[in-house]
Protein backbone atom coordinates (compact mmCIF):
# COMPACT_ATOMS: atom_id res chain seq x y z
CA UNK A 1 0.00 0.00 0.00
CA UNK A 2 1.27 3.42 -0.63
CA UNK A 3 2.71 5.72 2.11
CA UNK A 4 2.51 9.20 1.28
CA UNK A 5 3.45 11.58 4.18
CA UNK A 6 3.88 15.36 4.63
CA UNK A 7 6.43 16.78 7.44
CA UNK A 8 5.40 20.74 7.92
CA UNK A 9 7.85 23.26 9.75
CA UNK A 10 5.86 23.23 13.01
CA UNK A 11 7.03 20.20 14.07
CA UNK A 12 3.76 17.98 12.87
CA UNK A 13 3.28 14.91 10.39
CA UNK A 14 0.78 13.49 8.13
CA UNK A 15 0.00 11.20 6.03
CA UNK A 16 -1.88 12.31 2.73
CA UNK A 17 -4.92 9.91 1.21
CA UNK A 18 -3.17 9.16 -2.34
CA UNK A 19 -4.45 5.94 -4.26
CA UNK A 20 -1.41 3.98 -6.35
CA UNK A 21 -1.56 5.47 -10.07
CA UNK A 22 -2.16 9.25 -9.10
CA UNK A 23 0.07 11.60 -10.15
CA UNK A 24 1.80 13.19 -7.24
CA UNK A 25 0.86 16.76 -8.57
CA UNK A 26 -2.96 16.11 -7.79
CA UNK A 27 -1.92 14.44 -4.64
CA UNK A 28 -0.49 18.07 -3.80
CA UNK A 29 -3.18 19.53 -5.11
CA UNK A 30 -5.60 18.27 -3.24
CA UNK A 31 -4.37 18.63 -0.03
CA UNK A 32 -3.49 22.53 -0.47
CA UNK A 33 -0.11 22.01 -0.56
CA UNK A 34 2.07 23.98 -3.36
CA UNK A 35 5.36 22.03 -5.16
CA UNK A 36 7.00 25.12 -4.41
CA UNK A 37 6.72 24.37 -0.69
CA UNK A 38 8.46 20.66 -0.77
CA UNK A 39 11.21 18.95 -1.49
CA UNK A 40 10.20 15.36 -2.36
CA UNK A 41 11.96 11.60 -1.99
CA UNK A 42 10.42 8.39 -3.22
CA UNK A 43 12.04 5.32 -1.00
CA UNK A 44 14.88 7.45 -0.20
CA UNK A 45 15.81 9.63 -3.25
CA UNK A 46 15.22 13.09 -4.38
CA UNK A 47 12.18 13.14 -6.67
CA UNK A 48 10.30 15.65 -9.29
CA UNK A 49 6.54 16.07 -8.18
CA UNK A 50 5.88 16.73 -11.67
CA UNK A 51 7.00 13.89 -12.83
CA UNK A 52 6.30 11.08 -9.86
CA UNK A 53 3.06 8.54 -9.57
CA UNK A 54 2.45 6.93 -6.59
CA UNK A 55 3.10 3.87 -6.75
CA UNK A 56 1.72 0.88 -4.85
CA UNK A 57 3.99 -0.14 -1.83
CA UNK A 58 5.90 3.57 -2.43
CA UNK A 59 6.85 5.42 0.44
CA UNK A 60 6.53 9.14 -0.47
CA UNK A 61 7.98 11.97 1.88
CA UNK A 62 7.10 15.63 1.21
CA UNK A 63 9.40 17.99 3.83
CA UNK A 64 8.41 21.54 3.85
CA UNK A 65 11.34 23.77 2.79
CA UNK A 66 10.17 27.15 4.52
CA UNK A 67 9.32 27.75 8.08
CA UNK A 68 6.44 29.02 8.14
CA UNK A 69 2.51 27.49 9.03
CA UNK A 70 0.79 26.08 5.82
CA UNK A 71 -2.32 25.36 7.34
CA UNK A 72 -3.28 28.92 8.09
CA UNK A 73 -4.26 28.31 4.16
CA UNK A 74 -4.84 24.36 4.30
CA UNK A 75 -7.01 24.82 7.56
CA UNK A 76 -7.34 28.48 8.49
CA UNK A 77 -9.35 29.35 11.73
CA UNK A 78 -13.31 29.40 10.18
CA UNK A 79 -16.57 30.66 11.88
CA UNK A 80 -19.59 30.24 9.80
CA UNK A 81 -22.51 32.14 9.91
CA UNK A 82 -25.29 29.85 9.16
CA UNK A 83 -29.12 29.85 7.76
CA UNK A 84 -31.04 26.93 6.07
CA UNK A 85 -30.85 26.08 2.54
CA UNK A 86 -28.39 28.07 1.33
CA UNK A 87 -27.42 28.87 -2.17
CA UNK A 88 -24.62 30.86 -1.34
CA UNK A 89 -21.68 31.50 0.95
CA UNK A 90 -19.44 34.30 1.53
CA UNK A 91 -16.08 33.92 2.80
CA UNK A 92 -13.47 37.21 4.02
CA UNK A 93 -10.32 36.75 5.47
CA UNK A 94 -10.24 38.93 8.28
CA UNK A 95 -6.42 40.15 9.77
CA UNK A 96 -6.57 41.18 13.47
CA UNK A 97 -2.88 41.77 14.55
CA UNK A 98 -1.55 39.03 12.81
CA UNK A 99 -4.20 36.57 13.76
CA UNK A 100 -6.03 35.05 10.98
CA UNK A 101 -9.87 34.21 10.98
CA UNK A 102 -11.95 33.34 8.11
CA UNK A 103 -15.73 34.06 8.37
CA UNK A 104 -18.32 32.73 6.25
CA UNK A 105 -21.92 33.84 5.93
CA UNK A 106 -24.26 31.76 4.20
CA UNK A 107 -26.93 33.25 2.32
CA UNK A 108 -30.25 32.04 1.57
CA UNK A 109 -32.31 33.50 -1.87
CA UNK A 110 -33.62 36.73 0.04
CA UNK A 111 -30.42 37.19 2.03
CA UNK A 112 -28.21 36.86 -1.16
CA UNK A 113 -29.84 39.44 -2.64
CA UNK A 114 -29.82 41.55 0.08
CA UNK A 115 -26.28 41.30 0.27
CA UNK A 116 -26.01 42.22 -3.32
CA UNK A 117 -27.98 45.34 -3.29
CA UNK A 118 -26.48 46.62 0.05
CA UNK A 119 -22.54 45.55 -0.91
CA UNK A 120 -23.51 47.83 -4.27
CA UNK A 121 -24.72 50.71 -2.42
CA UNK A 122 -22.29 51.16 0.34
CA UNK A 123 -19.65 50.47 -2.47
CA UNK A 124 -20.27 53.45 -4.38
CA UNK A 125 -21.54 56.07 -1.47
CA UNK A 126 -18.17 55.05 0.48
CA UNK A 127 -15.57 56.27 -2.25
CA UNK A 128 -18.07 58.51 -3.84
CA UNK A 129 -18.47 56.75 -6.57
CA UNK A 130 -21.39 58.20 -8.02
CA UNK A 131 -22.23 61.75 -7.15
CA UNK A 132 -25.01 64.33 -6.91
CA UNK A 133 -25.81 65.84 -10.68
CA UNK A 134 -23.30 63.40 -11.90
CA UNK A 135 -23.89 62.69 -15.77
CA UNK A 136 -23.02 59.37 -16.97
CA UNK A 137 -22.64 57.58 -19.37
CA UNK A 138 -22.48 53.89 -19.31
CA UNK A 139 -21.30 51.30 -21.46
CA UNK A 140 -24.16 48.87 -21.80
CA UNK A 141 -23.19 45.51 -24.17
CA UNK A 142 -25.88 43.32 -23.15
CA UNK A 143 -23.31 41.50 -20.89
CA UNK A 144 -24.16 40.00 -17.57
CA UNK A 145 -22.12 42.92 -15.74
CA UNK A 146 -23.67 45.93 -17.42
CA UNK A 147 -27.12 44.31 -17.50
CA UNK A 148 -26.52 43.71 -13.75
CA UNK A 149 -25.16 47.13 -12.79
CA UNK A 150 -28.54 48.64 -14.40
CA UNK A 151 -31.12 45.99 -12.72
CA UNK A 152 -29.14 46.91 -9.67
CA UNK A 153 -29.74 50.63 -10.08
CA UNK A 154 -33.20 49.65 -10.70
CA UNK A 155 -33.99 48.25 -7.92
CA UNK A 156 -31.57 50.35 -5.13
CA UNK A 157 -31.76 54.31 -7.23
CA UNK A 158 -33.87 55.17 -4.12
CA UNK A 159 -30.74 55.09 -1.92
CA UNK A 160 -28.21 56.94 -4.26
CA UNK A 161 -27.34 60.15 -5.08
CA UNK A 162 -29.55 61.91 -7.86
CA UNK A 163 -27.99 61.88 -11.37
CA UNK A 164 -28.43 61.37 -14.81
CA UNK A 165 -27.46 58.36 -17.22
CA UNK A 166 -27.43 57.60 -20.95
CA UNK A 167 -26.61 54.20 -21.64
CA UNK A 168 -24.43 53.30 -25.01
CA UNK A 169 -24.07 49.92 -27.20
CA UNK A 170 -21.54 49.67 -29.31
CA UNK A 171 -22.02 47.58 -32.27
CA UNK A 172 -19.87 47.16 -35.64
CA UNK A 173 -18.23 43.62 -34.76
CA UNK A 174 -20.49 40.23 -35.20
CA UNK A 175 -19.93 39.55 -31.48
CA UNK A 176 -21.21 43.24 -30.15
CA UNK A 177 -24.29 42.66 -31.83
CA UNK A 178 -25.09 38.81 -30.46
CA UNK A 179 -29.70 38.72 -30.92
CA UNK A 180 -29.61 37.64 -27.35
CA UNK A 181 -27.09 39.88 -25.57
CA UNK A 182 -28.24 43.15 -27.64
CA UNK A 183 -31.65 42.01 -26.36
CA UNK A 184 -31.24 41.80 -22.92
CA UNK A 185 -29.20 45.57 -23.37
CA UNK A 186 -32.50 46.95 -24.82
CA UNK A 187 -34.32 45.45 -21.96
CA UNK A 188 -32.29 46.93 -19.21
CA UNK A 189 -32.28 50.19 -20.37
CA UNK A 190 -36.17 50.28 -21.20
CA UNK A 191 -36.76 48.87 -17.35
CA UNK A 192 -34.51 51.76 -16.40
CA UNK A 193 -36.42 54.07 -18.56
CA UNK A 194 -32.79 55.54 -19.86
CA UNK A 195 -31.91 56.58 -22.94
CA UNK A 196 -29.98 54.07 -25.14
CA UNK A 197 -27.72 55.58 -28.10
CA UNK A 198 -26.61 53.09 -31.02
CA UNK A 199 -22.55 53.42 -31.87
CA UNK A 200 -22.00 51.83 -35.17
CA UNK A 201 -18.94 50.80 -36.85
CA UNK A 202 -19.50 54.00 -39.00
CA UNK A 203 -18.83 56.08 -35.66
CA UNK A 204 -16.06 54.20 -35.47
CA UNK A 205 -14.31 54.96 -38.37
CA UNK A 206 -14.67 58.34 -38.17
CA UNK A 207 -13.14 58.63 -34.85
CA UNK A 208 -10.28 56.23 -35.45
CA UNK A 209 -9.95 57.95 -39.12
CA UNK A 210 -9.70 54.31 -40.02
CA UNK A 211 -9.44 53.93 -44.32
CA UNK A 212 -11.16 50.54 -44.53
CA UNK A 213 -14.39 49.03 -42.90
CA UNK A 214 -13.80 48.30 -38.95
CA UNK A 215 -15.04 44.72 -39.22
CA UNK A 216 -12.20 43.83 -42.25
CA UNK A 217 -9.69 45.46 -39.74
CA UNK A 218 -10.72 43.61 -36.86
CA UNK A 219 -10.80 40.31 -38.65
CA UNK A 220 -7.28 40.86 -40.38
CA UNK A 221 -6.04 41.09 -36.88
CA UNK A 222 -7.82 38.12 -35.84
CA UNK A 223 -6.67 36.03 -38.30
CA UNK A 224 -3.20 37.02 -38.53
CA UNK A 225 -0.16 37.25 -36.27
CA UNK A 226 -1.63 40.40 -33.99
CA UNK A 227 -4.30 38.21 -33.13
CA UNK A 228 -2.96 38.90 -29.24
CA UNK A 229 -3.95 41.82 -29.22
CA UNK A 230 -7.86 41.77 -30.35
CA UNK A 231 -8.95 42.53 -27.17
CA UNK A 232 -6.92 45.32 -26.17
CA UNK A 233 -7.35 46.88 -29.47
CA UNK A 234 -11.39 46.23 -29.15
CA UNK A 235 -11.67 47.95 -25.18
CA UNK A 236 -9.42 50.98 -26.59
CA UNK A 237 -11.99 51.38 -29.34
CA UNK A 238 -15.05 50.69 -26.45
CA UNK A 239 -13.52 53.20 -24.08
CA UNK A 240 -13.07 55.78 -26.94
CA UNK A 241 -16.50 55.69 -27.85
CA UNK A 242 -17.75 56.04 -25.03
CA UNK A 243 -15.79 59.14 -24.29
CA UNK A 244 -16.41 60.38 -27.94
CA UNK A 245 -20.48 60.09 -27.20
CA UNK A 246 -20.27 61.72 -23.42
CA UNK A 247 -18.55 64.61 -25.24
CA UNK A 248 -20.87 64.68 -27.26
CA UNK A 249 -23.98 65.53 -24.60
CA UNK A 250 -21.60 66.70 -22.18
CA UNK A 251 -21.32 64.15 -19.60
CA UNK A 252 -18.48 64.12 -17.35
CA UNK A 253 -18.45 60.37 -16.28
CA UNK A 254 -17.98 57.33 -17.82
CA UNK A 255 -19.16 54.04 -16.07
CA UNK A 256 -17.55 50.47 -16.90
CA UNK A 257 -19.31 47.68 -15.93
CA UNK A 258 -15.93 45.58 -14.57
CA UNK A 259 -16.72 43.12 -11.42
CA UNK A 260 -14.46 42.85 -8.69
CA UNK A 261 -12.84 40.05 -10.09
CA UNK A 262 -12.29 41.63 -13.40
CA UNK A 263 -9.87 44.33 -11.75
CA UNK A 264 -7.98 41.73 -9.27
CA UNK A 265 -7.44 40.11 -13.06
CA UNK A 266 -6.10 44.04 -13.85
CA UNK A 267 -3.91 44.69 -10.87
CA UNK A 268 -1.93 40.84 -11.91
CA UNK A 269 -1.40 41.84 -15.51
CA UNK A 270 -0.38 45.16 -13.88
CA UNK A 271 2.06 44.16 -11.28
CA UNK A 272 3.20 41.20 -13.52
CA UNK A 273 3.83 43.98 -16.96
CA UNK A 274 5.01 47.26 -14.94
CA UNK A 275 2.26 48.73 -16.91
CA UNK A 276 0.88 51.95 -15.24
CA UNK A 277 -3.14 51.80 -14.20
CA UNK A 278 -5.36 54.30 -12.96
CA UNK A 279 -6.96 54.22 -9.14
CA UNK A 280 -9.91 52.04 -8.55
CA UNK A 281 -12.60 52.46 -8.07
CA UNK A 282 -12.68 56.05 -9.53
CA UNK A 283 -9.89 57.77 -11.73
CA UNK A 284 -9.97 61.17 -13.49
CA UNK A 285 -7.88 60.79 -17.20
CA UNK A 286 -7.99 64.51 -18.88
CA UNK A 287 -11.06 66.19 -17.83
CA UNK A 288 -13.40 62.87 -17.80
CA UNK A 289 -14.09 61.33 -15.01
CA UNK A 290 -13.71 57.27 -14.61
CA UNK A 291 -15.78 55.22 -11.95
CA UNK A 292 -16.40 51.55 -11.44
CA UNK A 293 -19.51 50.96 -9.30
CA UNK A 294 -19.73 46.65 -9.80
CA UNK A 295 -15.98 46.77 -7.95
CA UNK A 296 -17.17 45.03 -4.85
CA UNK A 297 -18.95 42.51 -6.63
CA UNK A 298 -17.31 39.83 -8.22
CA UNK A 299 -18.72 37.74 -11.41
CA UNK A 300 -20.10 35.27 -9.81
CA UNK A 301 -22.08 36.84 -7.41
CA UNK A 302 -23.66 38.66 -10.40
CA UNK A 303 -24.35 36.02 -12.43
CA UNK A 304 -26.06 34.52 -9.10
CA UNK A 305 -28.02 37.82 -8.15
CA UNK A 306 -29.04 38.42 -12.12
CA UNK A 307 -30.48 34.62 -12.19
CA UNK A 308 -32.53 35.32 -8.79
CA UNK A 309 -33.92 38.97 -9.83
CA UNK A 310 -34.35 39.09 -13.52
CA UNK A 311 -33.59 35.66 -15.59
CA UNK A 312 -34.41 36.73 -18.32
CA UNK A 313 -31.74 38.88 -18.77
CA UNK A 314 -28.82 36.08 -18.28
CA UNK A 315 -29.33 34.33 -21.18
CA UNK A 316 -26.55 36.04 -23.25
CA UNK A 317 -24.77 34.23 -25.86
CA UNK A 318 -21.21 32.45 -25.82
CA UNK A 319 -17.95 34.81 -26.70
CA UNK A 320 -16.82 34.64 -29.87
CA UNK A 321 -13.68 35.57 -32.20
CA UNK A 322 -13.44 38.83 -31.46
CA UNK A 323 -14.28 38.97 -27.76
CA UNK A 324 -12.00 35.56 -26.97
CA UNK A 325 -8.57 37.02 -25.52
CA UNK A 326 -4.82 35.43 -25.38
CA UNK A 327 -4.00 32.77 -22.98
CA UNK A 328 -1.92 35.52 -20.99
CA UNK A 329 -6.05 37.05 -20.46
CA UNK A 330 -6.97 33.75 -19.08
CA UNK A 331 -4.05 33.29 -17.11
CA UNK A 332 -4.64 36.45 -15.33
CA UNK A 333 -8.31 35.62 -14.52
CA UNK A 334 -7.29 32.15 -13.74
CA UNK A 335 -4.38 33.76 -10.86
CA UNK A 336 -7.40 35.88 -9.43
CA UNK A 337 -9.51 33.23 -9.24
CA UNK A 338 -7.40 31.33 -7.42
CA UNK A 339 -6.26 33.82 -5.35
CA UNK A 340 -9.97 34.72 -3.80
CA UNK A 341 -9.47 30.73 -3.21
CA UNK A 342 -6.66 31.25 -1.03
CA UNK A 343 -7.34 34.73 0.49
CA UNK A 344 -10.90 35.34 0.71
CA UNK A 345 -11.85 38.76 0.05
CA UNK A 346 -8.32 39.96 -1.40
CA UNK A 347 -9.61 42.82 -3.32
CA UNK A 348 -10.58 44.48 -0.58
CA UNK A 349 -7.24 44.55 0.71
CA UNK A 350 -5.68 45.24 -2.89
CA UNK A 351 -7.94 47.88 -3.72
CA UNK A 352 -7.57 49.33 -0.30
CA UNK A 353 -3.73 49.06 -0.57
CA UNK A 354 -3.77 50.58 -4.58
CA UNK A 355 -5.57 53.46 -3.03
CA UNK A 356 -2.25 54.17 -0.67
CA UNK A 357 -0.13 53.54 -3.29
CA UNK A 358 -1.60 55.80 -5.89
CA UNK A 359 -0.24 58.66 -3.62
CA UNK A 360 3.21 57.92 -3.24
CA UNK A 361 3.89 56.69 -7.05
CA UNK A 362 4.89 59.15 -9.77
CA UNK A 363 2.13 61.19 -11.32
CA UNK A 364 0.29 60.44 -14.06
CA UNK A 365 1.58 61.43 -17.41
CA UNK A 366 -1.08 62.55 -19.68
CA UNK A 367 -1.60 62.56 -23.55
CA UNK A 368 -3.64 63.42 -26.26
CA UNK A 369 -4.04 61.30 -29.43
CA UNK A 370 -3.65 63.47 -32.82
CA UNK A 371 -5.89 60.94 -34.26
CA UNK A 372 -8.48 59.33 -32.36
CA UNK A 373 -8.06 62.59 -30.00
CA UNK A 374 -8.23 60.84 -26.67
CA UNK A 375 -6.50 61.25 -23.93
CA UNK A 376 -4.10 58.32 -23.04
CA UNK A 377 -1.59 57.83 -20.21
CA UNK A 378 2.06 57.51 -21.26
CA UNK A 379 3.87 54.47 -19.71
CA UNK A 380 7.31 54.65 -17.87
CA UNK A 381 10.44 52.66 -19.17
CA UNK A 382 9.11 51.83 -22.39
CA UNK A 383 8.73 54.01 -26.01
CA UNK A 384 5.95 56.10 -26.13
CA UNK A 385 4.79 57.50 -29.79
CA UNK A 386 4.62 61.40 -30.06
CA UNK A 387 1.03 62.54 -29.84
CA UNK A 388 -0.62 58.91 -30.74
CA UNK A 389 -2.12 56.14 -28.45
CA UNK A 390 -1.36 52.69 -28.66
CA UNK A 391 -4.53 51.50 -30.87
CA UNK A 392 -4.12 54.46 -33.66
CA UNK A 393 -0.23 53.41 -33.91
CA UNK A 394 -0.93 50.16 -34.36
CA UNK A 395 -3.97 51.10 -36.99
CA UNK A 396 -1.47 53.30 -38.69
CA UNK A 397 1.51 50.20 -38.91
CA UNK A 398 -0.76 47.86 -40.39
CA UNK A 399 -2.37 50.68 -42.39
CA UNK A 400 -5.71 50.35 -41.32
CA UNK A 401 -5.59 54.48 -41.25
Amino acid sequence: MARVVFHNKVGGSETLEAAAGRPLMEVLTAHGIPVNAVITTLNGKIVPEETTIVGEHDVIELRQVRHYDLDVTRRPATTVYGTPNPIYTKSILFDTQGRLERRVEQFDENSFVRFVEETFVQGVLSHGVLQEGDNVVIGLSGGRDSVAFLKLLERTKHRLPAFTMTSVTITGLPDWEEPATFAAARASAEALGIDQAIVDASDIERVFKLRRPFVSAMNEVVGGDRSHLNMVVGHQVLRRMLEDHAESIGAGTVAFGFNADDLVASMVTWITSGFRMGGIPVRQIGGMRYIFPLYRIPKKELTIYLELVAPELNRQGTPGRFTTGPQERSMAYAMADHLYGLWPGIDYYLFESFSTMQRYMFPLVEEKCRVCEGVYVAQEGVRNPVDICDVCDFFARAEFT
